[in-house]
């Protein structure tokens, strides 16, 4: 992997091997994620596919070796990670591709990830869509003409799209089916699994459980990269204030709790939580639309209040306002009297959250990572 493991990583057993070296170092790495935090939109879109271009210069470059040496005999690449199948393809291994954000499946009838569109039954939507999706293959194409490049000095099949590169074999999404718009053009071995996690990642995180006051709990997370935008976290101090909730916030990594001073209301800050028991306890979620806490909301039939940044957080916004499990206000719209409107309906209107719990179904239908790992292990054929 690039960059150090993270510590729940390596408390997990898994042995890691780091690539990257001179290529793209693990401090460029962790300064390019760093940047990452401080941006929104298409800069920021534009920033993580230039970090994706680096990383599979270093993929290609020391990936077979670093396979080889392991003595590894499938592997399991992630969708974003283009190169990954080109490394497998090289070894001769099979390979699963496994969709951890939101799926980047191209289909004319829906928007691409990074748009805050819902699907439309019109031309004019379709033509939006196809815009979009060319754009997406202009950011793209320096990575796929690294990987053509190299395909072709080692005799292998040159793809002539991303999604050329992905499994032809098994590809998983940890959206759950009912979390994804109508879609019609998805290849024969794609499935949905939902959240894939490990059944018992119980690692405590430390909560100061008493200062809870019994008011109606508000939970909210802006994730751990693209936060350090210390103004957000005081607006939804703000407009929570005049409403009788009390409010528990996380920042992440990237912003130090005390660095946010006093906020209105006196709001719980801690930089992590154990956040599926806290979203138990809330009658909302505020978020802003990374998959991980979408999927910890609709897990436990939680209702939501998105604010999406950048990349696919748009996407996952639209979809929680489609399934009804939610409502989406744009960051450059937020104020304090909008988002108090939406999260006085969200917390109050049962709609969103029997949407939610409609969702909470299909995630329990799903499998998740049990049954992720007994499809890869079938379709790679490495149960023999």
């Amino acid at each position: 992997m690039l960059g150090a493991p993270p510590a729940s990583v390596s408390a997990a057993g898994f042995e890691v091997v780091q690539l990257g070296g001179t290529i793209f170092p693990a401090d460029e790495h962790k300064a390019g994620i760093q940047k990452l935090g401080t941006l929104s939109g298409r800069a920021a879109l534009s920033h993580t596919t230039a970090l994706i271009a680096r990383a599979t210069e270093a993929i290609l470059q020391e990936g077979p070796s670093l396979v080889r040496e392991a003595e590894v005999t499938a592997l399991v690449v992630d969708q974003s990670s283009f190169a990954g199948g080109t490394v497998a393809d090289h070894l001769d291994l099979p390979f699963a591709t496994v969709c951890n954000a939101l799926l980047l499946n191209t289909e004319p009838g829906i928007p691409p990830f990074f748009s805050s569109r819902e699907p439309r039954n019109s031309w004019w939507s379709r033509l939006q869509n196809k815009i979009g999706w060319a754009g997406l293959n202009q950011l793209y194409a320096p990575i796929m003409k690294q990987i053509q490049e190299y395909r072709r000095k080692h005799g292998l099949v040159v793809p002539a799209q991303i999604a050329d590169t992905w499994s032809d074999k098994i590809q998983i999404s940890q959206q759950p089916a009912a979390f994804e718009f109508p879609r019609q053009e998805l290849p024969k071995q794609f499935r949905f699994v939902g959240p894939m996690r490990r059944p018992d990642n119980n690692t405590p995180v430390p909560f100061p459980w008493d200062q809870l006051d019994g008011r109606t709990l508000i939970y909210t997370s802006l994730g751990t990269l693209q936060n350090r935008a210390a103004a957000a976290f005081r607006i939804i101090a703000k407009a929570c204030t005049e409403l009788d909730v009390q409010l528990v916030m996380t920042t992440g990594r990237g912003l130090a709790p005390k660095n946010l001073g006093e906020l209105s209301g006196r709001p719980i800050i801690v930089a992590y939580a154990p956040q599926v028991e806290l979203i138990h306890k809330s009658a909302l979620v505020i978020t802003h639309a990374d998959l991980n806490t979408t999927l910890d909301a609709l897990s436990v039939g939680a209702p939501m209040v998105a604010i999406p940044i950048t990349n696919e957080q748009p996407g996952i916004a639209a979809r929680i306002a489609w399934t009804g499990a939610g409502e989406t206000l744009p960051a450059k719209r937020v104020t304090a009297k909008r988002l108090r409107s939406l999260v006085n309906r969200v917390s109050k209107e049962p709609s969103y959250r029997d949407a939610s719990e409609r969702i909470r179904q299909s995630i329990q239908a799903g499998g998740g990572a049990p049954f992720a790992a007994e499809i890869i292990e079938e379709s790679l054929a490495l149960s023999k």
